[in-house]
C-alpha cells in the first residue's frame, strides 16, 4: 500500500548513536547493554503544516483536537482523538485513505462512550486477536479519571462501539490518567500515570483480559503523563515514550526495558522538544512543543509493535502564546514532524543547518514527497 504521510505529527525515530551520559537510572532500574538502545539527545525535527485542527463553531471539536491514536487497517487510516467543544470533552473519529485528507473527511463523535460525567477521552485503539475484537481504551471522570473500554468488530463503523465498561475499579486515592494496554505472548499489561509523577503497571492473563488485573507496581517516575509503550520490532526490547511538563512546555522523553514489567531505564528526557523543532519558511509555525504522541505502528494488534528504523509519531501541538489560556480553551492541533539526519532528509540535500523553530528555514516536506509509509 502506498500512502504519502504529510499529516499527523509523525516523528522519525531513533538515531545511530547514544550520547554519552544520556542514560540515568530511575526507580531502582538497572543498566542495559550499551547497544540495546541507540538514540541521540540532541535530535532535530522538521515540522509540517497541521493535518487536523479544531472543527467549525458549534461542532463537538470546535476548540481543539488532541490525544490521538492511529492504526492503518484495510487500506485506510483510522484516527481517534480527544475532542473539545466549548462545554465538554469527548472522543472523535476520522478515517481516510491518506492522512493528508483528514481535514476534509466527515468527523464522528463517539457519544456512546461517555459516562455519567459526559466525558470520555485520551483514546487508545488496537485489535485484540484472541477475541477478534477492536478495543478502545479511554478514561472518564465518573471516578476521578478511571480506565474504561469499549469494543466493536468493525472499526470503520463508528456507531457500532459498545457502551463503555470499567476496565478496573480504582483502589488508590491518587489521580490516574492516560491508560495504555500492551500485550506479550502470555499477558496483557496496563500502564498509566499516577499523581502526575509515577508510572504504574498491572497485568492480567490474555484469557482473562479485559478483567483479572493484579496489583499495581511503580516502574518509573518523574514524568507528567501520556506514557505510551511499544514492542521494538525484531528485538527483545520495549520503548516507553513519556511526556514532561516544565513551566507549561511539553516534551517527550524516552525509556527502555527488556520486559514490560521492567526494570525501565531512562535514555533521555530530551527525545523530542520544542527547541529541536524546525520549520520550512512557507509553513506557519503552529507548535512550540511536542505533546501526547502515538507511534505509527508496524501492525494494529495488541502487541503494539513498531519499527524504530521507520518510526513516525502522531502528536499534538500548540503555540506558546496560546498555551496561557485556561486548559479547556487550549487550541491543540495535530501535525507531522520528521527527524533531520545530518544535513539530509531521506537523501534530499539540505541547504543549511536546521535552526530552531523561531527563525528556521527548511525544505518543505510536501514539495519533496519524501515521507512515505509502506506495509
Amino acid at each position: 500500500m502506498r500512502h504519502l504521510i504529510t499529516g499527523l505529527c509523525l516523528i522519525v525515530c531513533f538515531g545511530n548513536s547514544l550520547v554519552s551520559g544520556a542514560n540515568k537510572e530511575v526507580s531502582g532500574t538497572s543498566s542495559l547493554p550499551a547497544n540495546q538502545v541507540k538514540e541521540t539527545t540532541e535530535n532535530k525535527w522538521e515540522v509540517s503544516a497541521p493535518v487536523l485542527s479544531a472543527g467549525p463553531e458549534r461542532s463537538f471539536d470546535e476548540v481543539s483536537v488532541k490525544d490521538p491514536s492511529v492504526v492503518f487497517y484495510k487500506d485506510r487510516w483510522h484516527v481517534f482523538y480527544t475532542a473539545r467543544s466549548k462545554t465538554e470533552y469527548t472522543t472523535g473519529y476520522v478515517s481516510s485513505d491518506q492522512l493528508t485528507n483528514l481535514r476534509s473527511v466527515q468527523r464522528h463523535e463517539l457519544k456512546m462512550i461517555r459516562g455519567k460525567s459526559r466525558y470520555g477521552c485520551a483514546p487508545q485503539v488496537f485489535y485484540y486477536q484472541p477475541q477478534r475484537k477492536w478495543y478502545l481504551i479511554f478514561q472518564n471522570r465518573d471516578s476521578n479519571y478511571q480506565p474504561m473500554f469499549s469494543t466493536t468488530e468493525t472499526i470503520s463503523e463508528p456507531d457500532t462501539w459498545s457502551d463503555p465498561k470499567s476496565l478496573l475499579s480504582k483502589d488508590t486515592p491518587e489521580k490516574w490518567i492516560d491508560f495504555w494496554v500492551i500485550c506479550d505472548k502470555t499477558k496483557a499489561y496496563l500502564f498509566y500515570t499516577q499523581g502526575h509523577n509515577d508510572v504504574m503497571v498491572r497485568s492480567t492473563s490474555l484469557e482473562e483480559f479485559p478483567g483479572g488485573w493484579g496489583k499495581s507496581r511503580k516502574v518509573f517516575d518523574n514524568i507528567h503523563e501520556a506514557v505510551h509503550v511499544y514492542k521494538v520490532k525484531d528485538r527483545s526490547e520495549y520503548h516507553m515514550i513519556y511526556e514532561l511538563n516544565r513551566g507549561g512546555i511539553r516534551s517527550f522523553g524516552l525509556a527502555s526495558a527488556t520486559h514490560l514489567e521492567g526494570p525501565w531505564k531512562k535514555v533521555t528526557d530530551r527525545y523530542a522538544t520544542g527547541e529541536q523543532l524546525c520549520y520550512d519558511e512557507k509553513i506557519n509555525k503552529w507548535t512550540h512543543m511536542v505533546s501526547h504522541g502515538e507511534a505509527i505502528r508496524s501492525s494494529y494488534n495488541e502487541l503494539m509493535e513498531y519499527d524504530p528504523k521507520n518510526c513516525r509519531w502522531l502528536i499534538q501541538g500548540i503555540l506558546k502564546k496560546d498555551s496561557k489560556r485556561p486548559y479547556p480553551s487550549l487550541p491543540w492541533k495535530l501535525g507531522i514532524i520528521n527527524k533531520v539526519e545530518s544535513g539530509r532528509i531521506q537523501d534530499k540535500p539540505v541547504a543549511s543547518a536546521c535552526i530552531n523553530l523561531f527563525n528556521s528555514s527548511f525544505i518543505n516536506v510536501d514539495n519533496y514527497n519524501i515521507i512515505r509509509f509502506r506495509w
